[in-house]
């Protein structure tokens, strides 16, 4: 599960809602819908963002979490392993 899909699932929850039910209340095709949120595409609609905080009634808060995770969260989740488990050394500089 992605950082995306994670956050929204979290909001629908406290809004008492569903996934499935936000994607009726927004009007998308649900294969899209499910495209977008499992992260399968990165092409949305113009006003995917703004029709979900609508039909959610998020705050400023909410939205720019739900962004965030959107902009940020997808990438993260797709980082090598050996990045990630990667001890951090110091840069080695040549004398001279």
């Amino acid at each position: 599960m992605n950082e995306f899909q994670l956050t929204l699932m979290n909001i629908t929850a406290r809004r008492g809602t569903s996934v499935s039910e936000l994607a009726k209340r927004v009007g998308y095709e649900p294969f899209l819908f499910e495209k977008i949120v499992t992260g399968k595409t990165r092409q949305v609609p113009v006003d995917f963002f703004i029709r979900i905080a609508d039909a959610l009634d998020l705050s400023t808060v909410e939205k720019d979490e739900l962004v965030r995770s959107w902009a940020f969260g997808i990438e993260r989740w797709n980082w090598s392993s050996s990045i990630l488990s990667s001890p951090r050394r110091p840069a080695q500089r040549s004398a001279g």
